[in-house]
Parts: C-alpha cells; structure tokens; sequence
C-alpha cells in the first residue's frame, strides 16, 4: 500500500495570541476552542472558515493587522486534524471559499522593504536598524506583512498537499511566479536565513512549489515551472546547507528540469552524493519513508533523478562508495510503483 501526502506541522507562529484565534485543540469537536472551552462541531468550524474567507476577501491591503486573526485562523485550521478525511473536508472548504483568490492577494501585497523588517526597524525615526534586546520576542518584532504571508504559506503548503484543484488554480493564477520572484528577494537568498521568519518562507515557499508539481507532474507544469525561472531561482539552494532548502529544491529540479537541463542536478558530485542519501534514508525505513528528509522513495525518484540514479556512472561510483549496494535491487522496484502512485496522487482532493 502506498501512503499519500504528508500532514504538514509548520506553523504560521503563535496562533493563539489573539483572542479571536483557535487555542490548542482537545477533542474533534473542539477545533474552534475559543477561550470559554465551547465545543463546536465540523459543521461550526466549515461556516467559520467561509466567513473568514469572505471577510479576507473584502480587503485590499494584506500587509496591515486587520486580516492577522482571520488569515491565522484560515492556517490553523488547514493543519489541525490528523483525521484525514475531516482534513480533506475542511481544504476543500478553504478552496471552495476562495482560497486561490486569498493567496493571490497576499502574495501581490508583498512588498520586500516592510515585510522583511522587523517592527523596531519600521518604527524608527531616523530609518536606521535598532538593535534591540537579544531577549526580544521575534513574534512581537515580526512586522504585519510578515506575520500574514506566514499564515498564508502555512495555509498554502497545507492546502496544496492535499488539493489538485488548488495546485492546478496556482498554476493558472501565476502563483508558480509569485513564489518563484520572492525566493529570489535579496532578504531570502542563504546567508540571510539564520533569521527563523525568512527560513519559514524560504521553506514553506518551496514546499508549495514541491506539492503542486508532485500533484500536477506534467510537461505543461514544468514548462510553467521554467518558464517562470525556476531553475536559476532554485538552483542557489542546492548549494546551501540546511537540509530541509537543500532537499526541496533538488526534489523540485528533479520533476521540471529536461534531460539536457540535468548537468543542473548532477553539476557537482556533492548533490549526486546528497541524492543518493536521500534515497537511502528513504528505502532503508520499513515504509519507504525518510523522516529526516521528508520524503517517500516514490517521491524521489519520480522525476529525472531516477534516469540518473539508473545511468549515472558516478551515482554506481558514490553508491559503492556508501557501501550501498541494495540501490541496484531496491531502485527498480520502487520505479515500478511510480505509475501507481502518480495515479494515486491525482485522486486527491
């Protein structure tokens, strides 16, 4: 049996420090969980969340705190249940509500200069960067824009990962391009991502792009994909040291990148070593699963690298050098089972 989707824990920050945001949740039919413990039922949160989206939908500046509390909600609620068919009826809300029309809006508000700054930065008098205390909370400092394509990513990813028809929306509304324009901001690019907000977006950006292309793998896809600038927007992060950016953006390169398009993946023998890594992890875990990278073997080898895992000669030289033989038994197998799962895939809300 092959397992579908993940259930995605990134967090749009500290959701329940406004009075009017979800506490942490008890029971199934606490998902609203105000402050006075009232149970509500499915049924109670699906109406909140078409309220909410109608209210989003009603503004037109996305980087002030009056869409906070809504678009918090709106991204609680997309990550709350582990029950997969009460998730599957709560995205399908979120789409039907006009999510696609949300994240446009937002994503378009961006802009570098406000969003990226932290509120002692916006607020000071002279322009200049105040230092402020090393004890500062970075929930407090976050700026407005900040705090709201945070929700909104964690909203996205979520929602994306579950739903074909939001990935197909993104794909026809342009949000490919949108994303693809911010990781390349001079806020995000490696060396900027000590700073935990950045990362997120970093992160979350590229778990979009990752689900939409996991559940839309087609040439029109990839062509909207490198149309949009993909590669050279990606291919930064090969090269950065953090897994989890590392890992996306070689998962990402793989489905869109052409044959002649592959010296991108396998330029340095480092991200053939890390790919084979990848898939190590995964295959060496009972259900094909790897936690540390966070993805399923069917996942990796769906797109090229499975032509250069079979026809490398250097991945047969880094294999060996792992000592990983099992690769030349395990890799076809697993190949046998990605039609399968692309077909599994399209299933999905």
């Amino acid at each position: 049996m092959i397992v579908i989707g993940r259930e995605l824990s990134a967090s749009a920050g500290h959701l329940q420090a406004d009075c009017s945001s979800p506490s942490p949740v008890r029971h199934g039919a606490d998902m609203l969980a105000p402050k006075d413990r009232t149970k509500h039922t499915l049924g109670d949160v699906l109406v909140e969340i078409e309220s909410r989206a109608a209210t989003l939908l009603q503004q037109t500046n996305y980087s002030t705190p009056t869409a906070i509390a809504d678009l918090q909600f709106l991204a609680y609620q997309s990550r709350y249940s582990t029950d997969l068919n009460i998730k599957r009826r709560i995205i399908t809300k979120l789409v039907d509500s006009g999510l696609i029309d949300i994240i446009v809006h937002v994503l378009s508000s961006v802009n570098d200069a406000e969003c990226f700054q932290t509120c002692s930065e916006l607020s000071s008098i002279d322009g200049a960067s105040l230092t402020g205390s090393a004890d500062a909370d970075p929930e407090v400092d976050m700026s407005d824009g900040m705090k709201n394509l945070r929700s909104v990513i964690t909203l996205t990813w979520n929602a994306t990962d579950k739903s074909t028809a939001l990935c197909e929306q993104c794909i026809r509304r342009g949000v490919i391009a949108m994303l693809l324009q911010l990781l390349e901001s001079p806020y995000l690019v490696a060396s900027e991502l000590h700073d935990k907000s950045r990362l997120f977006v970093v992160k979350g950006s590229l778990g979009i792009l990752s689900c939409i292309v996991r559940l839309c793998d087609d040439d029109v896809t990839h062509e909207v994909y490198r149309s949009a600038g993909a590669v050279k927007a990606l291919q930064q992060f090969l090269r950065c040291s953090l897994l989890a950016v590392r890992t996306k953006s070689l998962i990402i390169l793989s489905y869109i990148a052409t044959e002649s398009e592959n010296d991108v993946i396998h330029a340095s023998d480092k991200n053939l070593v890390f790919a084979v890594k990848i898939l190590q992890s995964a295959l060496e875990s009972d259900n094909h699963y790897s936690s540390k990278y966070g993805y399923w073997a069917v996942e990796i080898v769906s797109g090229q690298l499975s032509l250069i895992f079979l026809h490398s000669s250097v991945c047969c030289d880094v294999c060996l050098e792992l000592s990983w033989s099992p690769i030349f038994i395990m890799l076809p197998v697993i190949l046998a089972k990605v039609t399968v799962y692309r077909s599994c895939v399209k299933t999905q809300v």
